[in-house]
């Protein structure tokens, strides 16, 4: 299963965390976790052993079995629930362990029913940073062919829509990239998610950081309406991310009329777009 690495109420933890955790349940049900009965790998993972760093932690989610406990599934889901701003982690490595440990519980031979939930509530609370919206809406698309089918299920679907429309930051690049690997399957049409798609693409609000994932999008979707501001961007544009993209799209749905640009940006100094343009021209010719 691929990692994507770059990011319901919300749990306050308070200062008995190290004794007892709260999690958040159904309707404002609080449940109970005691965190002194849970073996040390856990306590390391959910920053309460004897190490706060990012490697042991990370190495101790990858050594997870696969048929977790239920005080343990209860624990991991309080630590997912934690902010960046109550812990000393930088914001990549902590949301790393949590990235990882999401990957863990997807692996669980028994499916956590209540993990589409889980990642729908932070998704919707923006007091979460942006890294982590980013990989909860990553994950709607990850964990839909496996996550149970309930209420939490549907409402990841929803959530991808919705979160089309959050142009001014890479969520709704993000989305579109999620919908555009579920298209096609039942209840995704592939012609509506790519007219979608390409209309975040060419919305006036819609931010750089989305723009270059909903062209790929595009692309993948085989959405030739936005062949002209490809090449357009990757004869012009100055950001390098964006003008990649469209490089990357010109090796899907680009022609021979498009090798003369692609074969001068083979020879460029910058590594990005030798490997980018090399990797077009392959495609095209082939």
């Amino acid at each position: 299963m691929k990692r994507y690495m770059l990011p319901v109420l919300a749990v306050v933890l308070t200062a008995g965390w190290s004794a007892v955790a709260a999690e958040g349940g159904k309707d404002g049900e609080v449940k109970q976790v005691v965190v002194s009965s849970l073996p040390e790998n856990v306590k390391l993972i959910i920053g309460e052993g004897k190490s706060t760093l990012y490697v042991p932690r990370v190495k101790a989610v990858h050594e997870l079995g696969d048929d977790l406990p239920a005080d343990q599934l209860k624990a991991f889901n309080n630590f997912l629930y934690k902010k960046i701003e109550t812990q000393e982690l930088p914001e990549l490595e902590f949301n790393g362990i949590k990235n990882e440990l999401v990957f863990a519980l997807m692996k669980q031979k028994t499916k956590p029913a209540d993990l589409a939930g889980h990642l729908v509530a932070m998704y919707k609370d923006k007091s979460y940073d942006l890294v982590w919206r980013d990989y909860c809406v990553q994950f709607f698309g990850k964990w839909y062919d496996e996550a149970p089918d309930n209420e939490g299920k549907k409402e990841m679907v929803k959530c991808l829509y919705e979160a089309m429309s959050e142009r001014d930051n890479r969520i709704a690049g993000i989305a579109g990239s999620m919908l555009s690997h579920l298209a096609g399957r039942p209840g995704f049409d592939r012609l509506t998610i790519s007219d979608l798609v390409y209309g975040a693409l060419t919305a006036a609000d819609c931010a750089k950081e989305s723009k270059v994932s909903l062209l790929q999008a595009c692309a993948q979707l085989k959405n030739y309406k936005a062949l002209p501001l490809a090449r357009e961007w990757a004869a012009n544009e100055k950001d390098m991310m964006l003008r990649v993209s469209a490089i990357g799209y010109l090796g899907l749905l680009g022609d021979s009329s498009d090798l003369p640009l692609l074969e001068k940006y083979s020879r460029s100094s910058d590594i990005r777009l030798q490997l980018s343009a090399a990797a077009a021209i392959k495609k095209i010719k082939k």
